[in-house]
């Protein structure tokens, strides 16, 4: 989707994709570092403990990925702000734990402003809300 906003850079300028562009691409290197690990940790041969441990640890890339589906699924319908607080606070409990809440409540309202602050006062791109 961010392809289709058109070139990241123009004029020498960052365009609206330049950032979901950025973060695509280093999300990837990433997501290829974590398998090159994993496929060379399988072939090491690793103790009970650490099996029973990756057992544990193999529902949370599950969840991010229904996260992220349903992030993309409701954006439209109920706008940028409600959509990213879930989604930041549900990958936040997920990497962490459920103690605390208000805390990570916050923090994501926090992250999810600043987000809003960047895009529409420094980039100028309208984000879609839930009253329009």
């Amino acid at each position: 989707s961010a392809i289709n906003l058109g070139a990241p850079i123009l004029n020498g300028r960052p365009e609206p994709s330049f950032f979901p562009v950025m973060i695509g691409l280093i999300a990837c290197v990433f997501s290829f570092i974590l398998i090159f690990r994993k496929t060379k940790e399988s072939f090491s041969g690793s103790d009970e403990k650490l099996k029973m441990k990756d057992m544990l640890g193999d529902i949370k890339p599950l969840l991010i990925m229904v996260s992220i589906f349903l992030y993309i699924s409701v954006f439209s319908f109920v706008g940028y702000f409600l959509s990213s607080l879930l989604f930041v606070l549900s990958i936040i409990v997920i990497f962490s734990s459920m103690d605390s809440m208000i805390k990570k409540s916050i923090v994501s309202f926090v992250i999810v402003s600043l987000g809003y602050l960047v895009f529409e006062q420094v980039f100028g791109v309208r984000l879609p809300a839930f009253w329009e």
